[in-house]
């Protein structure tokens, strides 16, 4: 964790890494946002505010995405906090 920054500048920071990690992984699969849509039952609209990062993913939410990206929950958030560091 950096411990130049403030808490919830780090919260903020990770959770843009989360939907970073998202992306990266929803284009190393070749998965379609449509395809992700309809595989994890999450509206369009909330899916992209995910990936954009303009709103918190519920942890249902980030295991049901994970779930059709066939990728951890837990090395998402290895990856971004690697990359927040």
């Amino acid at each position: 964790m950096r411990y130049d920054v403030a808490m919830n500048d780090y919260g903020d920071l990770f959770a843009q890494a989360v939907a970073a990690e998202l992306r990266a992984e929803r284009a190393r699969k070749g998965i379609t946002l449509a395809q992700l849509v309809e595989e994890s039952g999450i509206a369009q609209s909330s899916i992209q505010r995910y990936l954009k990062g303009t709103r918190d993913i519920p942890v249902s939410a980030l295991i049901d995405i994970c779930r059709v990206l066939t990728v951890s929950p837990r090395l998402i958030f290895e990856r971004a906090e690697n990359s927040v560091e």
